[in-house]
C-alpha cells in the first residue's frame, strides 16, 4: 500500500494574521494498487454482452474512487461502475474517461462493481484497473470568530465541493456559467478531479459521504488558470465537462450562478456570507462535516486586492465565494484563516485582482463561450480568376449571441478593406471581392458582430492569422501516385511488419480496391508478436526539380489499436519531420495534408508505426492505400482577353464607353487601350469595333 499526504498549503503573506493557513482540508490520500487486467476482449456475439467484470473492495474504505491504467473502450463499448453500497452507477466511454483522466467518481461503500459492456460485432476493448483510494480527514484547521462556530447548514445550489483535495468552487455568471475557487486548491491536477454538488450529510463519525455520479463533474484542465502568490493574489478560474449520466453541464443541473461585483465596496460592516465545505469539530454534529454550511459576519479589511471579514471558516471553505449581502454580489474569493476567539479576520482575494480580471476575459478550453459559429457551406474559395470578382457565401449560427451584422475583411498588399455582407436568408451571408491582379498578396477573414457586442472572427487568431486566396488558376501537379495493386513497388522501402496485403485482413470497406500495406501479422490479423514491434514505410525521393506551390499529400488510413496514451504510435514524416499523429479509424478514412512549400531538392514521405513495448497488441495495426502526392500553384495570366471590357462585366458597353469619354486625353489610364500613351479616337474605336459580349 502506498500513502500520499494531502498538504496544508500555508499563506506566505503572515503579516496579516497571526494565523492565515490556506483552507485545504487536512487529509490523506491512501492509494491500495489493483492491478487487474480484462486483456483484450471483443463480443462476437448477436446480443450486447458483459465481456469482463471484477469487483474491487476496499475494506477499510467508507468511500473509494478507482483509477484505471491503460484502457481502450472501443466504439459501442461502455464500463459500467456500480457502487454496493447505494447503488450509485457511472458509465464511461473512451471519450468521457479521457475527461475524467482516467479515473471514476467517487462511491460510497468498500465495493465498486465493474463491467465492460461491449455491442455485438464491436472492436477489442480493455480494462485496466490500477488501483483503489480513499480518503482519511487528520484534524480541523478551525478559523471560528469568537468562541461558537455559528454556521449552519445550507442548499445553495451555486457551491460545489472540490475532490480530492477538499475545497469550495463556486458556479459564476461568465458566459459558459463556469468556476472561481483558490488558487492553492489547484496546483495539481490531482487535486481537483471532480467538482459534486448536493453533497448529502456525512456518517455519525464525521466521514464524507458523497452524491451519486449524477451530481460529480470532471474538471477541464485545459480551462484552468490560476495565480497564487499569497493573500490577495490567490484564484483560479476553470470548467467542468458535461456529466457522464446527465449529458448536463453543472449549471445545466444547477440551475443559478453568483453575479460578479466589479470591485468590492468600501468598508461599512456591511454582512459577509461565506458558503463552503468546511470541517467542523466538537461540539458542533460530526453529520456536519465537509458539507456545506454558511455562516454572516461583517466587512472588516479593504487592502489592495485582499479583503478580510468576521466570518466563520475552517479547512475546506477554501475557494468559497464571499459575498456582499447588500448587493448579492460575490466581491471575493475566501482562502485563508486569520479569525480567533480572541479576534482578527478571515481573508480572500477580491475580485478585482488584475490577473483574474484578466483570465476571465480570455478564458480557456470548456470555459470558452460558443457565441456564434461561422463557416463556409459551399466551401471556403482558395483561388480566383485575375480581373474577376468573387462573391463568397458564408454562414453565420447563433450562439449565445445573435449576429447584427457580419462581412469580409480584405486585405491586398498591405491594405484591408471591409466588405459588408449581405443578408441572404436565414444564417447565409454572401460579400464580393472585388477584381484582383496577378502577383497580388491577397488574404481575409470572416466577422460577425453580435448582439452582445461580441466579435467573432474566422480563422481564430485573425487578423493576424488569414486565410490565403490565390490570384490565379489552380496548376495541380501529380508527383506520385500509388495503390499498391502490384504489392510494394520496387522504389519503396519498408521495415518491420510492413507487408502489402489484399487477405481478410484488409477493411471491409473500400478505398481503391486490392492491395493495401498494413502492419500486422496476416495470419492473426494483429501485430501481437509477443514482443515490442517498430517499422516504417517510405516512398522513394521525389524530385522537386522546377516544382512550385504548396505539396499536398493525399492517403487512405485505417488505424486499430489500444488508443491510449504514447502506446502504438502511428506516425508520418516529410524529409524526417514528424508532420501528423495518426487517427484512430475503424474504417477507411481520406487523410489530406497540406505540407507547404517544401524548399528541399527531394522529398520523402514516411509512415511510421511503434507499440513501445509487447502490451496489448491484440489489435488489427494499421492499413495504408491510396497514396497521392500533388503540388498545387496558381498559373496567373491578367492579360486582357478582351481589350473593351473596362469595367470587368464579361462584356463591351456604355459602361466601357463612358470610362473612355470620362478619362478621354489622359496618359495614365486603364482606358488607353490601344497603348499608344493617350486616350483617344483608337481607343474609343476599340470599344465600338467589340461591342457586345466578350
Amino acid at each position: 500500500m502506498s500513502r500520499m499526504s494531502v498538504a496544508l498549503p500555508v499563506c506566505a503573506a503572515m503579516a496579516l494574521s497571526t494565523a492565515t493557513a490556506a483552507q485545504t482540508a487536512q487529509l490523506d490520500l491512501l492509494d491500495r494498487s489493483v492491478g487487474i487486467t480484462s486483456n483484450v476482449v471483443h463480443n462476437n456475439t448477436d446480443e450486447p454482452a458483459v465481456v469482463f467484470s471484477y469487483v474491487a473492495t476496499l475494506p477499510q474504505a467508507a468511500s473509494m474512487q478507482l483509477r484505471f491504467g491503460r484502457t481502450h473502450l472501443a466504439d459501442g463499448c461502455t464500463l459500467r461502475l456500480t457502487s454496493l453500497e447505494d447503488g450509485g452507477v457511472q458509465h464511461h466511454t473512451q471519450t468521457t474517461l479521457n475527461q475524467w483522466q482516467h479515473v471514476s467518481a467517487w462511491f460510497n461503500g468498500s465495493m465498486v462493481f465493474v463491467e465492460l459492456l461491449a455491442e455485438p460485432g464491436s472492436g477489442g476493448s480493455h480494462v485496466t484497473i490500477k488501483s483503489a483510494q480513499w480518503i482519511q480527514q487528520l484534524g480541523d484547521a478551525r478559523s471560528i470568530c469568537g468562541d461558537t462556530d455559528d454556521r449552519v447548514p445550507s442548499e445553495d445550489p451555486r457551491a460545489g465541493r472540490i475532490f480530492p483535495i477538499g475545497c469550495t468552487a463556486w458556479l459564476i455568471d461568465d458566459a459558459n456559467h463556469t468556476f472561481l475557487t483558490a488558487g492553492h486548491c489547484t496546483e495539481s491536477s490531482s487535486d481537483y478531479e471532480a467538482i459534486q454538488f448536493n453533497v448529502p450529510l456525512s456518517d455519525g463519525d464525521g466521514n464524507w459521504n458523497h452524491p451519486g455520479p449524477e451530481d460529480q463533474y470532471a474538471v477541464d484542465p485545459a480551462s484552468m488558470q490560476r495565480g497564487y502568490s499569497g493573500i490577495g493574489d490567490d484564484w483560479a478560474y476553470f470548467g467542468c465537462f458535461p456529466n457522464t449520466e446527465t449529458g448536463l453541464t453543472p449549471y445545466q443541473a444547477q440551475g443559478d450562478s453568483y453575479v460578479l461585483a466589479d470591485a468590492p465596496p468600501p468598508v461599512t460592516g456591511q454582512p459577509i456570507t461565506i458558503i463552503g465545505y468546511g470541517s467542523t469539530s466538537s461540539p458542533v454534529n460530526p453529520q456536519w462535516n465537509l458539507v456545506q454550511k454558511t455562516h454572516t459576519g461583517p466587512f472588516a479589511l479593504l487592502d489592495g486586492t485582499t479583503i478580510g471579514y468576521t466570518t466563520d471558516t475552517s479547512g475546506g471553505n477554501s475557494g468559497s465565494a464571499v459575498l456582499d449581502e447588500d448587493t448579492g454580489m460575490a466581491i471575493g474569493i475566501h482562502t485563508n484563516a486569520g479569525c480567533g476567539s480572541g479576534g482578527g479576520y478571515n481573508h480572500g482575494c477580491a475580485i478585482h485582482n488584475a490577473d483574474l480580471q484578466n483570465a476571465l476575459a480570455n478564458p480557456q478550453g470548456v470555459c470558452i463561450p460558443s457565441i456564434m459559429h461561422l463557416s463556409f457551406p459551399e466551401g471556403r474559395p482558395e483561388s480566383v480568376l485575375p480581373g474577376v470578382s468573387l462573391d463568397v457565401m458564408f454562414q453565420v449560427e447563433s450562439g449565445d449571441e445573435s449576429p447584427t451584422s457580419a462581412g469580409i475583411m480584405l486585405h491586398v498588399d498591405g491594405a484591408s478593406t471591409m466588405l459588408t455582407g449581405a443578408p441572404l436568408g436565414g444564417d447565409l451571408y454572401s460579400a464580393t471581392i472585388p477584381p484582383q491582379v496577378c502577383d497580388a498578396d491577397v488574404s481575409f477573414y470572416l466577422l460577425a458582430l453580435g448582439d452582445g457586442g461580441t466579435t467573432v472572427q474566422l480563422p481564430n487568431g485573425a487578423p493576424d492569422n488569414r486565410f490565403t486566396l490565390l490570384v490565379g488558376e489552380i496548376a495541380e501537379t501529380t508527383l506520385l501516385t500509388e495503390s499498391f495493386e502490384d504489392g510494394l513497388p520496387t522504389e519503396w522501402s519498408v521495415s518491420g511488419l510492413w507487408n502489402a496485403t489484399n487477405g481478410e485482413c484488409a477493411p471491409a470497406n473500400d478505398c481503391d480496391g486490392g492491395s493495401s500495406m498494413y502492419f500486422g501479422v496476416d495470419s492473426s490479423c494483429t501485430y501481437d508478436t509477443g514482443s515490442d514491434e517498430a517499422g516504417s514505410l517510405s516512398t522513394p525521393a521525389i524530385s522537386l526539380a522546377g516544382i512550385t506551390g504548396d505539396i499536398v499529400l493525399t492517403y487512405c488510413s485505417v488505424l486499430q489499436t489500444e488508443d491510449f496514451d504514447d502506446y502504438d504510435r502511428g506516425r508520418v514524416y516529410v524529409n524526417g519531420v514528424q508532420v501528423e499523429q495518426a487517427e484512430e479509424s475503424s474504417s477507411w478514412e481520406t487523410r489530406e495534408l497540406n505540407l507547404g512549400e517544401i524548399t528541399a531538392d527531394t522529398l520523402t514521405i514516411t509512415w511510421t508505426f511503434d507499440t513501445v513495448d509487447n502490451s496489448y497488441n491484440d489489435y488489427p495495426g494499421w492499413h495504408i492505400d491510396g497514396v497521392t502526392i500533388t503540388a498545387s500553384a496558381a498559373d496567373c495570366d491578367d492579360t486582357p482577353t478582351c481589350p473593351g471590357d473596362l469595367d470587368g462585366s464579361g462584356d463591351v458597353g456604355a459602361n466601357d464607353l463612358l470610362i473612355v469619354i470620362g478619362d478621354w486625353g489622359l496618359s495614365d489610364s486603364p482606358a488607353d487601350v490601344d497603348g499608344d500613351g493617350s486616350v483617344n479616337a483608337g481607343d474609343l474605336l476599340i470599344i465600338l469595333g467589340g461591342w457586345g459580349p466578350c
